[in-house]
Formats: structure tokens, sequence, C-alpha cells
């Protein structure tokens, strides 16, 4: 539609009266105004600050008639490729003031300061308002919109392409609407850049990569510790990557042969390996059998489960507490001529044989998806109303209410969204709610109640007003357990394309905080924007705030789909993958300063007890030394993001306290605590009170030049612990047991091992750390080279955290000039430990926690940087 410009033959004359800078795209000079909108048309500026700065006002040249004008400031959900519209205002402003117009053209200036908004960095603003007739409009500059144009008409009163109302419109001019800004790190005009990433993209550094060295293109991934060695593995798809224990990973796809779209584990026979659900999509869905050696067997037939439906995402839980695993599946839609075919859901119970039998008539779940069923996506195991029996989340797409599914505890199911609002929020039609992609379970105010957080894709177009943003519900608790929406009030930010969500606390300052998948249709380039992921930090009490600190972190990914947490490198702190099929998988390493310590706890149940091997239904309480608590929840596999998983690791950052104890609330209704845990450990919390495994701190292997192999490794404390055996493989696969050491039963004392051996080829040692009982788990499994080194190595430090001393390891593949200097976090040099020529060989230095001036550093973390021949390797200590 066309729209008559009225010419202003006006002089522009622009004095400053503020120190702030502006933020602009028009020229300055007047072009004109469109007098004869139609009514509600709407005008629309978008505006894009350098960085993170305070928004101060807002200036902008208006003309037309005298009257009242409402301007709207709104989020940007659209990443600058189309405006909002006011159908999300309830959910996308942030601000509304009222301008008086005298009818006289010329530029204002209005004062939002008391709105208190801010840029974080990537956001952008868009300035609307809402024409009537004879009433005041913004005003465009007399040149074209330069690329990518950010000033649009909307149209309410015509439909679009797609056959709905709002119809747009590029402006003839980029509008004169500016923004006074403060930025928080001003450089020149504008901003400075980011800094590094503390959120670091390891992804082909770790070995993430295809044959040919390419990163993977993927919409998911999971994690799971697949040989129970202690170190999370990584699955993209039909790439099965197993974690070699010194941050690296190598491909054992072939190996592993499994062919698959995304999977979920569980251990379904209780044998304690972790086997998996493979989706293919409708009959070619295959379930494998972990056979504790590195291989699987496909077992599909002999289960009986068939899912002729396109899968979404199979979740493992035991829903009737007898110990044994079950299968609940989340199914999606086909299109068969033209027209979206649905498929309902199915549950699935274990028969304690290795078969399952089909409940989903007799428990409920049919009923309460009746023809012509439901477009199925995220699906999380859950216990909202902490009864102990395993609820079931469902995130529906094509704005269908989410199910929440309550468990009664007598094999059958209750539908309790429209009871506690699980369902969504209400919207403009009163069956319609949201475009439901994944969900995460956790408790983000530290009330010890769980609380249940959606992603969303919404428009923010006409549909909008029939959809759902995000949603952040925090649970009220006894007795209805009411899950209300905050997600305004906390801070996370409405995008269209909004998709998973998982949680952690990556600073360890013991509050909950969140990363939120942004999907693309596209790559980025051309007209497609990019589509930043939002990594949040919760701010913690009183209000518990989302703060976006994408900027300063990094973690950037245009298009993400789901993501998952592990801590791959085993610090301590919690590390991202996140898959994006636009970009690739991405494998972020965090590299943030921790604001606390923590504990990492892993679950081993008892199936005699009815309590499944994983320890899946289990809900751990951490109690601090001087009160307080925090909780988390392991109620099965899958993550709530379609057919992707979370590391079934446990990590609780603990701030500055102390435990006093750890109480599991077993599925059976057992309850046992655990004391003399200890801050910075990782623990495995057995159902029978014992605690297991050792901390094994480091394992190496040095070569001497006579190719002697002295293998060394280090417990922080151990419990029960027989002793280790020493194994040897020639291709990192087939192990021989070579020798035993006995261990030092339980301790809280460091221990130091050793163990010699001699070899001519590349060889690869694991130890199987074996206790009184029997029990038994694998180390990672580690390298050594005959003769010379081939390539640079830098072993993590000793002991860290550290208070008085610690040792830094290294080898060199050939003699030269050699740098090993502590940096702080801001990247400045605290102190060189040694620079000068060295031999070949294995090397070991100590830094005592001392700058240059042999001053004492702060507690905290700092990088060790080591330079030598060209190659540098750098990794993260942490100062008591």
């Amino acid at each position: 539609m066309r729209h008559t410009l009225l010419i202003l033959f006006i002089v522009l004359i622009s004095t400053s009266l503020y120190a702030q800078q502006t933020v602009q795209r028009d020229n300055g000079n007047v072009g004109g105004a469109y007098l004869n909108l139609n009514p509600d048309a709407e005008e629309s500026c978008i505006l894009e600050p350098d960085g993170p700065c305070d928004i101060v006002s807002i200036q902008a040249y208006i003309s037309g008639g005298p009257g009242q004008m409402q301007i709207v400031i709104c989020g940007d959900p659209s990443e600058g490729l189309l405006p909002p519209t006011g159908w999300v205002w309830s959910y996308n402003a942030y601000g509304v003031v009222n301008y008086t117009h005298s009818g006289t053209a010329g530029w204002v200036n209005i004062d939002i300061s008391s709105l208190a908004l801010k840029s974080d960095g990537y956001d952008r603003f868009v300035v609307m308002h809402r024409s009537y007739p004879g009433g005041p409009r913004f005003t465009i500059d007399n040149q074209g919109q330069t690329q990518p144009p950010n000033s649009f008409i909307m149209d309410p009163n015509f439909n679009n392409s797609l056959g709905f109302p709002g119809l747009y419109n590029t402006a003839g001019g980029h509008y004169m609407v500016r923004l006074q800004v403060k930025y928080l790190y001003p450089l020149g005009p504008g901003s400075q850049p980011p800094p590094n990433p503390t959120f670091d993209d390891f992804t082909v550094l770790a070995g993430l990569t295809d044959g040919g060295g390419n990163p993977i293109p993927s919409a998911r991934c999971s994690v799971a510790d697949w040989n129970n060695d202690g170190w999370d593995d990584i699955v993209i798809g039909s790439n099965w990557f197993q974690n070699n224990g010194n941050g690296t990973f190598m491909n054992v796809s072939g190996q592993i042969g499994i062919t698959a779209n995304g999977c979920t584990f569980g251990d379904i026979d209780n044998d304690g390996d972790l086997d998996v659900y493979a989706v293919n999509g409708g009959t070619n869905d295959k379930i494998w059998r972990n056979d504790g050696n590195g291989s699987f067997t496909d077992i599909t037939a002999a289960t009986q489960i068939i899912n002729d439906a396109p899968t979404v995402t199979p979740i493992w839980f035991d829903y009737n507490r007898d110990g044994y695993l079950d299968l609940y599946i989340s199914n999606g839609r086909r299109t068969v001529n033209n027209q979206e075919v649905y498929f309902q859901d199915a549950l699935w119970e274990n028969n304690h044989n290795g078969t399952f039998t089909d409940v989903t008539i007799p428990s409920g779940i049919a009923a309460m998806e009746p023809a012509p069923f439901q477009d199925c996506w995220g699906a999380a195991p859950c216990d909202y109303n902490h009864d102990g029996w395993v609820d079931i989340f469902v995130a529906t797409y094509r704005l269908a209410p989410d199910r929440l599914y309550k468990n009664e505890g007598n094999g059958t199911f209750t539908d309790v969204g429209p009871l506690t609002g699980a369902q969504g929020i209400p919207t403009a039609s009163p069956d319609y709610f949201g475009h439901g992609i994944g969900c995460d379970f956790t408790d983000m105010n530290a009330d010890g109640l769980i609380d249940l957080i959606v992603g969303n894709l919404g428009h923010p177009d006409y549909r909008g007003q029939f959809s759902n943003p995000s949603l952040l519900f925090l649970n009220d608790g006894p007795t209805n357990f009411l899950m209300r929406d905050k997600h305004m009030d906390m801070g996370l930010k409405f995008k269209e394309l909004n998709a998973g969500v998982v949680s952690l606390d990556f600073d360890l300052d013991g509050h909950n905080d969140l990363f939120h998948c942004q999907y693309s249709y596209n790559p980025f380039g051309g007209s497609e924007p990019y589509r930043y992921s939002r990594l949040y930090r919760n701010t913690g009490p009183p209000d518990f705030k989302l703060k976006d600190e994408t900027w300063e972190l990094g973690a950037l990914v245009h298009g993400a789909w789901t993501a998952v947490r592990g801590d791959f490198d085993r610090d301590g702190d919690v590390d991202l993958v996140v898959a994006s099929p636009r970009e690739y998988v991405k494998l972020f390493r965090n590299l943030v300063s921790p604001q606390g310590d923590y504990v990492a706890i892993r679950l081993k149940g008892s199936p005699v007890n009815n309590v499944v091997a994983d320890g899946y239904g289990a809900k751990v309480n951490l109690y601090f030394t001087g009160g307080g608590k925090r909780i988390q929840h392991l109620m099965g596999g899958g993550s709530g993001t379609t057919a992707s998983q979370n590391s079934n690791e446990l990590i609780f950052g603990l701030g500055q306290n102390t435990i006093d104890r750890i109480e599991i609330l077993w599925p059976n209704g057992g309850r046992v605590t655990y004391t003399g845990l200890q801050n910075n450990m990782n623990y495995t919390l057995h159902y029978n009170g014992t605690v297991t495994p050792i901390e094994l701190a480091a394992f190496t292997a040095r070569v001497d030049g006579n190719n002697n192999v002295m293998l060394t490794w280090k417990t922080v404390s151990e419990t029960s612990n027989a002793g280790f055996e020493v194994q040897r493989s020639a291709d990192g696969e087939q192990f021989e047991k070579i020798g035993f050491v006995q261990g030092n039963g339980t301790t809280t004392l460091p221990q130091l091992y050793t163990f010699t051996d001699k070899i001519d080829e590349v060889t690869y040692y694991r130890l199987k750390q074996i206790d009184y009982d029997g029990t038994y788990e694998y180390s990672n499994i580690i390298q050594a080279q005959p003769a010379v080194p081939v390539r640079l190595d830098l072993a993590q430090n000793y002991p860290n955290p550290f208070s008085e001393s610690t040792s830094i390891a290294f080898t060199l593949p050939s003699a030269g000039d050699v740098e090993l200097a502590i940096h702080d976090p801001l990247g400045r040099l605290v102190k060189t430990v040694v620079a000068g020529t060295l031999e070949s060989g294995n090397h070991t230095y100590t830094w005592n926690g001392t700058d240059a001036a042999g001053e004492r550093v702060a507690a905290g973390a700092y990088f060790y940087t080591l330079k030598a021949n060209g190659i540098t390797s750098s990794k993260r200590l942490n100062v008591r």
C-alpha cells in the first residue's frame, strides 16, 4: 500500500545538551512525514546501541497535527529483520511515554531514565507509536534507507502475504528517531568491543569434528558417560565422541556403529551401563543395549517397542517405582497430502525381562490426548509436586496447551496443566497457548521447590496475541503447586525463534543461571540476521533477576536448537554443548571466574530395592553449614528439549558455603543422609549410604629416553579403596591387566601412586579402581609416546585449587625457547614462571601463588600459558 509523503522544508538545527552518545540511523535532514496513515497504523524505528549502555532519552523529530502521542519502547524479537507490533506489547514493551504535540514540527527530547532501560550488549530497541487521523507522526530523513532498513510502517487494516492482518512497508527514509545512551565501557563515540570470551569455543581443539576435521552441524546433541570412566562423552547425531580425559575427544563412531538423529540414555536392564534410544523417525528408531565393553547390541525387536510415528523426544524414567526404567515418547507430525497429521504420544512399561508393554491407554495418557492428537516436542520427567512420583511435562507445538501429567501413584496420570497453570498463560483465544520447543526443571529462586522454564517460539506480528513467549514458572508449593509465570519480572527476553533451554550454575555462586537457544531457519548472512542465543546470569536474592551476559561471556552461536550441560574437563564448573544446524555443534569451555566452590554428584541406585541402577527418580538436597540448602533432581534420561540429554552428574555451586550434609530422597521412599563431604570434590553416592569413588586428581604418563613409562596418579581422598588394576592397550579400545597397586582404604589425605612399564610403540593406559565390595570404576584413558615426544602437552596443575603452591607439568616435542607465565582473567601478566631455552621432554615447575613482586595474589581464577616453538597452550587454575 502506498502512503502520501508530505515534504517538510524545515532546516534542522541540532544542539546537544547531553554528554551521552547518540544512537541514530538518520542523516539529520528532514524528508517528510506520512500524514495520511490509516487508523492504528504503526510507525517503528529499530535502533541498535554499540554495546552495553544505559538508555537515557528518546530524541525524535515529530511532525503532523496536534495531540497526544503514545510512544512505546520495545524489545526487538526479530533481531532487526522486522519490528514487533502492538499485538505483543503486553509482553514485549519495556515502557510507554506520553508526549503532547503542539502541532509545530521539530525535535523533542523525552527523558526515559526513570524506566532504567539498559542494553546488555546485543540488544536492539524499537521505538514505535500507533497513528490516528490528524495526529502526530514520526518524520523520515531525506535519503532512502541504507541496508538493513530500520524504519517500518505496519498497517493492521490490510492482510499480508500469509493471509492475516498486518501489512509491512519500509519507510521512504530512516525515521528521525534516536536514543541518547551512556555506554558502560565507552570508546570514542561508541563502546569497547566485547572482551575475550570466557565461554570459549573449544570445539575443534577438543576434536569434535567429522572425518575431515570439520565441525558438525546438528540440531541435537547428548551427553552421557557410556563407558563408565567418570568422564562425560558426547553424541552428535551418528557421531560418537569418547572423552580422553585431557580436554579432548576421540571419534569412535566406527566402533559404536549407531545411526541416529538424536539419542537419550538410560540403564534399562540395570547392569550398570547406559543403554540408548536412537531416534531415526518412525519404525527406524532403534534401542541399543550397552554391552559394557565399548560396543552396543540392537535389541529393538526383543523389546517389542514399535513407534510408527514421527518420534521427537523419548525419555527414560521409572513411572511406577518398580526399579526398572519405562519409556515415554512424545510424537510430532507428518505432512500427508498437504495436510498436517499428528500422532499420539506413547507410554511403554518395562516388564523386567527385556520386553515392554504399551500402557498408553490404561495409564490415561491416550484419553488426555484424543484424536486428532497434538504436535508434541520437548518432554521431560519431573516431580513438580515433590511427592516422590515422577510426573511428565510435554511442551506442545501449534498453539496447543502444554501438558503436565501428574503421576497418581497407581499407574495412571492426570493432566493438571490447567489447574497448575503449566499449560501456558492466557492469550487472545482461550484455546491457544504456545509453540513449545523445550523445557527444563530447576530451582530458580533457591526456595527448595522445582521451577519450570519453557522455551517457546513466538511471532511478534498478529499471531503474537495468540501465542506465549518463553515462560519462567516459579512453583508456589503446597498445596496445589501452582506455576506462576515470572519471565518478564525476572528478565527473560522475548525472541521470535526462542528454542531449547538449559539451566546451569556457571559461576558456582549457588544460583541457577540459564542458557536459551535461539533458532534460525537460515544460515547467517544476506537478509538473515545473527540470532544469538542468550546466556543469563542469575543475580540472586532478593528477586533473582536474570542478567543477559552474552556480550561479556561469549558462547556466541547462530541458529541453535538445543543445548546440554556437562563438566567435560572435570574442573568443577559446568561447560555447554550447543547444537546448531545453521553453524555447527559448539563445545563452550567454561572459563568464567568462579564465585565459589562446587561439589559434583553421581548416583548409584539399587534395583533390588526398586531404585534403578542409574539413580533416576532421585532428589538431592544439599544443606549448608550454618543453614540454607540447594536442590537438584535426577528424574530420568532426556534433557527436555527434542531428543537430547544432559549429563547425569549433578554439579552444585556452593558459593562461599561449606557442605553440612547431603540428603537423597530415593524414588522408593528411602531417605539417606551423607556426611563428611568436602567442597571441590566429585562423588558417587550409593543407595546403601557409601560414598565413592576416589577423586582421581591426576593421572599421567612420563616416558624417559629409554622408553620407560612412569605412570603417576594422585587421589584427593579415598573411601573403601582396595586398589587399582593397571590396564594397557595398543589401540585405546581393548585393554589387558598388567599389574595391581594396593589402595589406602579410607582416608581423607591425598595419596600418590606410581607404576612403571616399558613401551616401544604408542600405548594407552587406564586404571580400574576397585572397592572392597567389588564395585569398580574406570579412570580416563591416557596415552604414552615412545622415546622423543611428538607434541606439546600442558598438564592440569596439581593441586587445583591450591593455597600454598601448585605444580605445572608440560612436555616439549623438541628443544627451544619456552615461556610459562601466569595471567589474571583480564589477560594481565601476573608472573613469568620460566623463560628460556629448554630441552625436549618432560618438565615440571612450581608456582607459589605470588606475583612478580613476591606479593601473594588474591584468591580466584588465573590462567597459566605455555609458549613453545610457535605453539601456545593455556589452562585455568584456582587460588584459594
